[in-house]
């Protein structure tokens, strides 16, 4: 809908949120004001094509950013992820693509302290946190646990990423993969972000963390469940291990997960503990069994399961 030629990239996957993305598209204004910046917006549902009505609603209202949309008729995470690299790379004016997701918004700040980190420590890929924001009222339990904590680190270099839903990379880092960027194996199972990253660190890239670059991300009422997060442990045990099969013999894995196996089922006593944390150290069980699901063969397709 609007010509390429910026610097600046911000890529949203969306796939029937069309609230969501609203709210998000009307945020991003106020933070991404005074850069050189254009929105991509990849709609991965050519039945319904509720993203693509978003964004031609606010493009005739007067929308203040430019905007392309770019329909994606292949299903799945790989896909639209894997079409948005492709379209960021296609303009050579491209220097640095930011990924957020649709259910998120930025917060004051955010692009500001992913361009500051990443000029500050020249890193390849920088991320921030993802601050949960429960629609209506949540268990105490919702609040404290890992699944919906976000992660804290120092601010610059740091050893490792785990996802792109608030990410920064620069062009370099973009050209340092053969396509397919994100790998097909892992469009209904999730875990292609991790994937894609571990990828990006044997290739050599600087990760850089900034803390300051903050983002919200909406909890729904039926993922502040006890099972959501439980399945989400699984698929994370799953999809870590398939990603780690890439570069570490079965044999090495095996053992390794048996292991992890033994102790987490020894740490289940804590749960009998005063105060202690009890979803997160039955997700982390729950999360050793999913490692030895995927090395089983499992685990390709735990995204539909939930």
């Amino acid at each position: 809908m609007t010509a390429p030629g910026k610097p600046i990239w911000i890529a949203i996957p969306t796939f029937r949120r069309p609230r969501q993305l609203r709210h998000l598209l009307e945020t991003l204004p106020a933070v991404v004001a005074g850069k050189d910046a254009m929105l991509l917006v990849a709609d991965n549902d050519p039945e319904r094509q509720e993203g693509a009505a978003v964004v031609r609603d606010l493009i005739e209202s007067g929308y203040e950013l430019p905007v392309t949309l770019l329909p994606v008729p292949e299903p799945g995470l790989c896909a639209v992820r894997n079409a948005i690299v492709a379209a960021a790379l296609g303009d050579p004016a491209m220097r640095f693509l930011a990924m957020i997701d649709d259910d998120e918004w930025p917060q004051p700040g955010w692009l500001d302290a992913l361009l500051a980190c990443q000029a500050g420590v020249d890193a390849d890929v920088v991320a921030g946190p993802v601050d949960s924001m429960f629609v209506g009222p949540a268990p105490r339990w919702a609040h404290e646990t890992l699944v919906f904590r976000a992660e804290e680190r120092p601010a610059g270099v740091t050893a490792m990423l785990w996802a792109s839903n608030n990410l920064l990379l620069r062009r370099a880092a973009l050209e340092m993969l053969e396509r397919p960027w994100f790998d097909p194996r892992f469009n209904r199972s999730g875990g292609e972000d991790l994937d894609y990253l571990a990828r990006l660190a044997r290739a050599g890239a600087r990760f850089g963390w900034a803390p300051d670059a903050r983002v919200s991300e909406w909890v729904p009422p039926e993922r502040a469940r006890l099972g959501w997060v439980l399945r989400r442990m699984w698929r994370i045990g799953c999809t870590e291990t398939l990603a780690r099969r890439k570069e570490t013999p079965l044999p090495v894995l095996l053992i390794r997960s048996v292991g992890i196996v033994a102790l987490r089922t020894a740490g289940l006593s804590a749960l009998l503990l005063p105060g202690a944390h009890r979803v997160d150290i039955a997700g982390q069980w729950i999360k050793s069994w999913g490692r030895l699901y995927a090395l089983a063969g499992g685990g390709h397709k735990a995204y539909g399961a939930l």
